[in-house]
């Protein structure tokens, strides 16, 4: 169960997702499975802390079979630290500046905390392991929530809300109170009366798939 502080900062989180991307087309996300083997940095801004967000990036890698220690083979910690273990899933880039356009593309794979520190932009990895996902439309500090909120999906409707691990997300039917329904039979403590949630909505144009905010309470 989150506590108050930590509810907060993943409503604030949601908030600031609306504050920037309403009214626009919202790119639609994927992920899949690559094998790369060149180095790869940190993403500057993709961190948040999985006490707030308790849906964090390391089950998708493990949904999709990658698992393992954490990748990077160089540089490595000269003091005991949280490598090799497996504890977060890494946005990786291939620009030295840490850098993803937003919509824009980049890779996840296994690292443990040292790695994913801060400390460590601007470093090039190297690694050997080379099975990862390449995420495409992520954009950088977004929740896990909201990324797969905008997969594709036969449902026309997502809700992305709180629940009492963190935000979490739904496709629902476009069907009168729909999103009220959802958030009432969630246990967590998200209700239709007083819930943050985010609404999307899918809009699908030929070969091009992208969301747009629908509705939004905090």
């Amino acid at each position: 169960m989150l506590d108050q502080e930590a509810q907060q900062a993943a409503t604030q989180q949601l908030r600031e997702f609306v504050d920037k991307y309403s009214g626009m087309r919202i790119q639609s996300t994927s992920a899949k499975v690559v094998t790369y083997t060149n180095g790869l940095y940190n993403v500057d801004g993709s961190t948040w802390d999985p006490k707030i967000d308790g849906k964090n990036w390391k089950p998708l890698l493990e949904f999709y079979g990658i698992g393992g220690n954490c990748y990077v083979t160089s540089p490595l910690p000269t003091k005991p630290s949280s490598h090799p273990g497996f504890n977060v899933g890494g946005h990786m880039t291939q620009n030295d500046k840490g850098s993803v356009p937003t919509g824009g593309q980049c890779y996840l794979m296994p690292l443990c905390s040292w790695h994913n520190g801060k400390a460590n932009d601007g470093v090039l990895f190297s690694h050997t392991q080379t099975k990862m996902l390449q995420l495409s439309g992520y954009m950088q500090g977004e929740a896990v929530a909201t990324f797969l909120a905008r997969l594709p999906s036969d449902a026309p409707l997502s809700l992305v809300f709180l629940d009492e691990d963190g935000l979490s997300y739904r496709n629902i039917a476009d069907e009168p109170g729909a999103a009220a329904q959802t958030l009432a039979a969630d246990d967590g403590p998200s209700t239709a009366d007083s819930g943050p949630y985010v609404l999307l909505r899918q809009h699908i144009d030929g070969d091009t798939v992208t969301y747009t905010i629908e509705d939004s309470q905090f």
